[in-house]
């Protein structure tokens, strides 16, 4: 099988560095798609000088959700992989899921970054995700851990043909709610997680949270 992984960048010259290096450490045979979102904090200056990788820049920041349909547009391989670029996830799990999906009769890989009975902090973050969790698992019937886990590994005909529509972070309940709609076999995967503070450069904001909900309902109702 081969792969394509697609990473969109916005504004993270503090951990690039450290995230080009452990890029370098992939399969030569995977395929780095970096998309820049319009960032104007250094990230896009070090992005202009690789050569391994094929970065696409935004002229401005038009989403996550966009910049990854565009990433998957360019995606050469079979199959791609979802990532963020943050270092929140950790690139090393990269090969561990790709085992996984190659050696499973699955539609889809998903990260899951708490395992079920695990221990997680209690702050406002933690709830936010355990109520969306909840929310979706009750609109759609589903047992899933983990809805906004931005880790994934599908076909990309499968992915183009689910014509998802979001532009910003609700990309990831988006394509959660049409595979499970559709009946897809998903196995959730644990990965390592290291949660960052929007002090360290988090984006994810409390307000993102109402475009999630939105979408989850709206994918619901006229779907069915």
């Amino acid at each position: 099988m081969t792969y394509s992984l697609i990473i969109p960048i916005y504004n993270e010259e503090r951990t690039l560095s450290a995230l080009l290096k452990k890029l370098d450490r992939l399969d030569d045979n995977i395929e780095i798609i970096i998309i820049d979102d319009g960032s104007n904090d250094g990230s896009d200056l070090v992005l202009a000088n690789l050569k391994d990788y094929n970065v696409l820049r935004n002229e401005s920041n038009i989403g996550k959700g966009a910049s990854i349909l565009k990433g998957v547009n360019s995606a050469k391989n079979q199959n791609i992989i979802l990532m963020d670029g943050d270092l929140e996830i950790d690139i090393d799990d990269i090969p561990k899921i790709i085992t996984r999906f190659e050696t499973s009769s699955i539609d889809a890989i998903v990260g899951m970054r708490w395992k079920k009975d695990g221990d997680c902090k209690f702050e406002i973050n933690t709830i936010g995700n355990y109520f969306i969790n909840l929310l979706f698992n009750l609109l759609y019937n589903s047992r899933l851990n983990d809805v906004l886990c931005c880790v994934k590994i599908l076909d990309k005909n499968l992915f183009q043909s689910l014509d998802i529509q979001s532009k910003g972070f609700s990309i990831e309940v988006e394509t959660m709610a049409k595979l499970v709609s559709r009946g897809m076999i998903i196995e959730e995967v644990d990965i390592q997680y290291n949660r960052r503070t929007h002090k360290e450069g988090k984006k994810l904001k409390i307000s993102d949270s109402w475009n999630i909900i939105w979408m989850m309902f709206i994918i619901k109702i006229y779907r069915n």
